[in-house]
């Protein structure tokens, strides 16, 4: 009697298996292909664009409240920052190092200071002026929140998103996207102190708004203090 191996139900199942191992083994390969082409998730990085360089020209308003004499002084000015060069800082961190350069109607540009910029752990980090403020965080959303002064003694600043990828216009510029964040916001009877900034995709801060004052009680009127608003001239 010939028996053929196939009518064994051993046979049978042995063969079952490999076909399902072959199978699994191909999804796994398909699964794998496709996580690999999967586009990366946009972390909106370009917010707070480095790249050496890089330049972006400002309008400066600001106004000077002094008590002393009671006057009020009004200064226009330009304010440059240049991306020079980038470096490994001390921790290990790709650190951008900006330029910043002053023109008055009296003189043409002359130095003013260095900032450095970095983006670390989803945080775009400045240092200016002896410190660090965190600027923004991504993915930004409009839920973000943050404190802004961690890494300084300024005292906790909670930011947060107002506006997102919304078109702005400044002069002649039409923006497609930008970003508006609260930074600070504390106003009562005998002073007002307002912080927010605005940065565009492709180039960076904006518009930067500051008031800082003191207030008389009874009649509201301005003593002492400053306020300013840098706005965007134009970048390249």
């Amino acid at each position: 009697m010939v028996y053929h191996i196939n009518h064994f139900p051993i046979f049978e199942i042995m063969k079952s298996r490999f076909y399902l191992l072959i199978s699994l083994s191909c999804l796994g390969l398909l699964g794998c292909n496709k996580s690999e082409n999967a586009p990366k998730p946009d972390m909106a990085l370009n917010y707070f664009p480095l790249k050496e360089t890089h330049v972006v020209i400002y309008n400066v308003d600001s106004t000077v409240y002094n008590n002393f004499n009671n006057t009020i002084t009004n200064y226009l000015f330009q304010l440059k920052d240049t991306v020079t060069n980038k470096f490994t800082d001390v921790q290990g961190n790709e650190t951008y190092r900006i330029e910043r350069y002053k023109k008055t109607a009296t003189q043409d540009w002359f130095f003013q200071k260095v900032i450095t910029k970095k983006i670390i752990n989803n945080r775009a980090e400045e240092f200016i002026d002896n410190k660090r403020y965190v600027r923004l965080v991504f993915p930004p959303t409009l839920q973000s929140t943050w404190n802004g002064n961690v890494y300084n003694d300024l005292g906790e600043w909670r930011h947060e998103v107002k506006d997102l990828d919304v078109p702005l216009t400044i002069g002649t510029h039409q923006l497609d996207s930008t970003i508006s964040i609260h930074q600070y916001n504390e106003v009562n009877l005998i002073r007002e102190d307002i912080y927010d900034e605005t940065y565009a995709k492709n180039i960076g801060l904006v518009v930067k708004e500051v008031k800082a004052v003191d207030k008389n009680i009874s009649t509201g009127v301005i003593t002492k203090g400053f306020k300013y608003k840098m706005q965007l001239d134009s970048w390249k």
